[in-house]
């Protein structure tokens, strides 16, 4: 994902200044690392990078939540079981397992892909077939027999 620098090179504070080239093209390919002048290490890199880092951290973290909602039992969920995944208690145990499986590959995808397209969609399409489940008339619609 992210590019690794051949040498490990550590800039400063002052470097920012006085080298703001080098240090700004070292994080255009991948990172570069900063020392503050407290001892702080600091990190610059392309926001697109920071997105995706962010992005596929919260997501793992939502994994682990809809992960807990689906081991319990489903008649014992709560909407606050799915933390800001409330739209998920509209799927059963098996769409529920799927849409865990497909986000988990997504995200790994996202990752090392460093592209967070797939992810994006995805969770759209599994957030409106959610609110499809929502209204009664379309669920039946959409999971009656014919």
């Amino acid at each position: 994902m992210l590019g690794i620098m051949s040498a490990e090179v550590i800039y400063t504070a002052s470097d920012l200044d006085r080298k703001r080239r080098e240090v700004t093209d070292a994080a255009r390919r991948g990172v570069a690392r900063i020392r503050d002048t407290d001892g702080m290490g600091l990190v610059l890199l392309p926001a697109k990078h920071y997105e995706v880092l962010d992005t596929v951290s919260r997501w793992h973290d939502r994994l682990d939540v809809a992960e807990r909602a689906l081991a319990k039992p489903s008649g014992d969920r709560v909407p606050r079981d799915f933390g800001d995944l409330t739209w998920l208690r509209h799927f059963d145990d098996e769409d529920l397992a799927t849409f865990i499986t497909e986000l988990r590959a997504a995200v790994s995808v996202a990752y090392h892909d460093d592209d967070l397209t797939e992810l994006d969609q995805l969770v759209r399409d599994w957030r409106i077939t959610a609110d499809e489940l929502a209204d009664p008339a379309r669920r039946h619609v959409l999971l009656g027999g014919f």
